[in-house]
């Protein structure tokens, strides 16, 4: 079975549906009624190209915390090499080590996403 194409407005709403929380800002952004974007992600060709979007996004997410995560990294190995008197060391390495603990969460969640999307 052949699914029709996505239309203008709906390429739209998937960008908005990456960018806005809630159906009704998605719908406010692109000037339709928030049934309209219920409707549409209740068709599977709009479902596919959301899914498909929403994973570019994931992996563009991901590439991003592991550049962080390595510079956060050095960024601990500089603090541990050469602490200071004030304090200030001790406050960049707890926001570092707080950095490499939401990266940590972030790969289990796209992890998790994969897997629950046939990727894994």
């Amino acid at each position: 079975m052949s699914q029709k194409k996505i239309t203008r407005n709906q390429k739209r709403a998937i960008k908005a549906l990456l960018q806005y929380p809630t159906i009704d800002q998605v719908a406010e952004a692109i000037g339709v009624n928030s049934r309209t974007i219920h409707r549409w992600l209740n068709e599977p060709g709009f479902r596919l190209a959301l899914s498909q979007a929403e994973g570019e996004a994931i992996d563009q997410v991901a590439r991003r915390l592991l550049v962080l995560g390595d510079k956060a990294i050095d960024a601990i190995e500089d603090v541990l090499d050469c602490p200071d008197q004030e304090g200030a060391s001790n406050k960049r390495l707890a926001a570092l080590c707080c950095m490499l603990t939401l990266t940590r969460k972030a790969f289990i969640g796209i992890n998790l996403f994969t897997i629950l999307n046939g990727g894994g």
